[in-house]
């Protein structure tokens, strides 16, 4: 059996692969398919997610509703994973960056710093980009918004 913590190393490395340098395409590389690819990596069945597809931001806004949640947040609370403050996630953990889109931004933390090197898309790049020295996460009614995927 695969010791816990590289699982978690080899999953942020096939997500640096699968999107790093790569540019925002969504329905084909964007923060959801950047946080699903993540959560298959480790495991994490994700039940809504299957047959899913979306060509613009918009048309992925209406697919969240129309399963449900207003936003990416929701959308992994559902999964019961453990929220997490940022300054305490792992490799591979799942942290929320604040954003003006509706659907809202994930990253990936990308090594057991406290969130504060992140895989994700900003508004300011086109592409998936390694973000360090974070310290700005997007926090709702219940706090802080990351998780612990595993």
């Amino acid at each position: 059996m695969i010791d816990p913590r590289e699982r978690r190393k080899r999953a942020a490395e096939a997500c640096r692969k699968r999107f790093h340098h790569k540019p925002y395409k969504p329905g084909t590389r964007d923060c959801p398919l950047l946080a699903l690819h993540d959560l298959r990596q480790l495991g994490v069945s994700v039940p809504w997610a299957k047959g899913l597809r979306w060509k613009s931001e918009a048309e992925g806004l209406k697919t969240l509703k129309a399963l449900g949640f207003a936003n990416l947040i929701e959308a992994l609370d559902s999964l019961d994973l453990a929220r997490i403050a940022p300054a305490m996630a792992r490799t591979a953990d799942i942290v929320a960056l604040p954003t003006t889109h509706k659907l809202g931004a994930l990253a990936i933390c990308m090594k057991d710093d406290g969130g504060r090197t992140l895989l994700g898309y900003t508004e300011a790049s086109p592409d998936a980009e390694i973000l360090t020295n974070v310290t700005d996460f997007a926090r709702d009614e219940l706090g802080y918004c990351a998780w612990r995927v595993i």
